[in-house]
């Protein structure tokens, strides 16, 4: 039963990642990544991922924390891109079960791409960043988020490509 409600709320998540790239707005694409990180967070809990939900939670606090300083326009200083860095190699290491668990290390190239300022190059993070973490998911049963991931990999190179490279009508 928790692992069919855990999937449930995954398919939340997936919809919630799934928008985020699309966003134009950093401030708005964060907003879709909390959210979908909370219900990620829940959906693991009923899983018993435990390195899933250690990362995932400091990747929402993460995620709020760039949320506020965006909303203003800014760039968070450095010592809290490197205070989050080390949450979350800290999550890793405290619950460690085998060698999967450094795929979540991973999400770091996400919080690098949340806390700089260049849209493309966050685009470009999501990417790297979420291909190892749906390996991670596939591996330790969490199936939609393994879905969430690899589409959100895909929406993120969707949204690169419509917004950062594909030719505009107004330049033909």
């Amino acid at each position: 039963m928790e692992s069919t409600i855990s999937q449930i709320i995954g398919v939340f998540a997936i919809i919630a990642f799934a928008a985020a790239p699309h966003m134009k707005k950093k401030s708005i694409l964060l907003l879709f990544l909390i959210i979908g990180n909370f219900l990620t967070v829940i959906e693991f809990l009923l899983l018993g991922s435990m390195t899933e939900v250690a990362v995932i939670s400091v990747s929402t606090v993460r995620t709020v924390t760039f949320f506020f300083f965006s909303k203003y326009d800014k760039r968070a200083p450095i010592w809290v891109l490197i205070a989050f860095l080390a949450m979350q190699g800290g999550a890793v290491y405290f619950t460690w079960k085998s060698w999967v668990s450094l795929l979540m290390l991973f999400d770091m190239v996400q919080t690098y791409g949340q806390w700089q300022t260049n849209m493309k190059i966050l685009r470009i993070c999501t990417i790297i960043g979420s291909i190892p973490i749906g390996i991670y998911n596939i591996i330790v049963g969490g199936y939609t988020g393994a879905v969430n991931q690899f589409l959100q990999s895909i929406s993120a190179a969707i949204a690169l490509w419509n917004i950062h490279y594909r030719p505009h009508k107004n330049m033909q």
